[in-house]
């Protein structure tokens, strides 16, 4: 199969719910380098063998913060390039995880995705795929700090936005959050399963 403009969404959507039903029916999922390495998996059965894969490709040098590589890039083309970053914040039996922080992170990927676009990658589409089991994620509480980095369900970013994450301009991003596997119990949403897995996001 070749990847190209026509085929990219539904094959990204494709392997990301085949790694839902997977890790729903019980399959361990440990880490975010469990759930990149799944979906390189799904995406290889329903590519084949002219799919290429590079994990951790150091794309960000120029970029402020601390990470400087890319989760996932894959082509059948390399005229055609995809990127791909994964999140994973998980509750556990020790506590819960940073939620502020990660809230900032989902921002700054997105971002950094936008960015690539006119990097030396220039990949020609960008995904952000994100699963989380903690209901702060999907439901809007009080925010205290980085309030307008929201993730809640049905939540948009529109393209006038005047967002900015390490010095990196969100304007002209325009994006929603809508979560899978949820379910609505009064005024909060709960996962129906383990985890609720985002609507693959298109940068």
């Amino acid at each position: 199969m070749v990847i190209d403009s026509n085929s990219i969404d539904e094959i990204v959507l494709k392997c990301w719910n085949a790694v839902r039903s997977k890790i729903e029916s019980g399959h361990e999922l440990s880490s975010e380098k469990t759930l990149c390495f799944l979906f390189a998996i799904e995406l290889l059965h329903e590519v084949g063998h002219e799919l290429c894969i590079d994990f951790e490709n150091k794309c960000f040098d120029e970029l402020n913060g601390e990470s400087k590589y890319l989760d996932l890039l894959f082509y059948t083309d390399p005229e055609f390039k995809i990127a791909i970053e994964f999140k994973l914040p998980k509750k556990t039996k020790k506590g819960g995880s940073n939620i502020t922080q990660v809230r900032r992170a989902v921002y700054r990927d997105l971002a950094r995705l936008n960015y690539l676009k006119n990097s030396g990658l220039k990949p020609k589409a960008c995904f952000f795929l994100m699963a989380a089991n903690e209901g702060s994620y999907f439901n809007k509480g009080n925010l205290k700090k980085f309030k307008h980095f929201i993730t809640a369900q049905n939540y948009a970013v529109t393209k006038d936005n005047d967002l900015t994450v390490d010095n990196i301009s969100m304007e002209g991003m325009s994006f929603k959050f809508i979560w899978d596997g949820l379910q609505k119990n009064t005024k909060k949403y709960s996962c129906i399963k383990k985890y609720a897995w985002l609507k693959p996001i298109k940068v």
